[in-house]
């Protein structure tokens, strides 16, 4: 990646820079960690990142609730961070899961602001910050910097998760409402004084297999539909919800991907040029097309944690009320 995207001018600060240093995975421990499947697994920046942005968020957000609890009007970033919070659970979250919106909720903030952190630090560029200071001092400090949803294992690890929760609170759901008698097909969301009257309660085996049975059942529409048809699309409602966490996984992972790609292909223009005079007269487009695009970037990087958690609440939604 240096010979194509780097910054190769001898003498130039940067001159082992690369573009996509960023979102390129760097050991920095040089032993695995363990081996998983036959396949060592070692400590990357990546990681680091990952445990950047969890330690962040459980210093950000309990030194915001105490400082609520002192003083109830939220300033400053407490009031940008607040806003959030507020416009995810009243605008999308109990719409969407209903009563089971309080269950929900804690995860799903979790999935927006750990995805959101990720990609905001991905975005700043500490990597060249030390790469002058290892220039300008003789110091060797490692490239550890980088953006965490900009490697497809993590965005997997993320995207599984929601798969997990998907599923096994849906199971789990529908065995209980199997338990108590009720039909999970019809059990939308309503208040508790508007609730069906408990049917009698059925046995933990006969619940169990009746719930998975009618979980899955409710992967075939309830409309009217020639029998030949149902099993088919009962194999293709399967499938989908197979493609649904790999969606999560690839969408989030190729756009906080293609913004380094994209800024890695402009720089590369410059020095594809001739001479110094056509480098100089590519490089002032580049350079403004790649600060707008930066810009567009950072507007990415809410843009793909909100929509990484509005697919979780509907998917969640959708295995928890058959009639979504």
């Amino acid at each position: 990646m240096h010979d194509i995207f780097g910054i190769t001018r001898r003498g130039f600060p940067l001159a082992d820079a690369g573009v996509l240093n960023s979102v390129t995975p760097h050991r920095l421990i040089p032993r695995a960690l363990f081996s998983l499947w036959g396949h060592p697994v070692y400590f990357t920046n990546d990681m680091l990142m990952l445990i950047v942005a969890a330690t962040l968020m459980m210093v950000v957000f309990p030194y915001m609730a105490q400082r609520l609890k002192r003083d109830p009007v939220p300033r400053g970033i407490v009031n940008f961070l607040e806003a959030m919070l507020d416009f995810l659970r009243r605008e999308i979250f109990d719409p969407m899961l209903g009563r089971f919106s309080p269950r929900f909720t804690p995860y799903l903030w979790t999935c927006f602001f750990l995805i959101l952190f990720c990609n905001l630090l991905g975005m700043l560029p500490l990597n060249e910050i030390f790469d002058i200071i290892n220039y300008y001092t003789g110091w060797r400090i490692p490239e550890f910097w980088g953006g965490a949803t900009g490697n497809v294992s993590m965005t997997a690890v993320l995207a599984l998760c929601t798969f997990a929760t998907v599923h096994v609170s849906g199971l789990l759901e529908h065995i209980r409402l199997a338990r108590q008698g009720a039909n999970p097909a019809h059990h939308a969301p309503q208040p508790p004084a508007a609730a069906a009257p408990s049917r009698p309660r059925h046995a933990w085996p006969v619940a169990l297999i009746s719930g998975v049975f009618l979980y899955f059942k409710g992967m075939v529409p309830t409309v009217p539909l020639p029998w030949l048809l149902g099993p088919i699309f009962f194999v293709l409602e399967l499938l989908s919800t197979l493609v649904k966490p790999l969606s999560l996984c690839m969408r989030l992972f190729a756009v906080m991907m293609s913004g380094p790609l994209v800024i890695a292909v402009f720089v590369s223009m410059m020095f594809i040029a001739g001479n110094a005079l056509v480098r100089g007269v590519v490089g002032l487009p580049v350079i403004l097309f790649g600060t707008a695009f930066e810009s567009l970037h950072l507007l990415e990087a809410f843009l793909q944690a909100f929509i990484f958690t509005l697919l979780s609440a509907a998917y969640i939604a959708e295995a928890l009320i058959r009639e979504h």
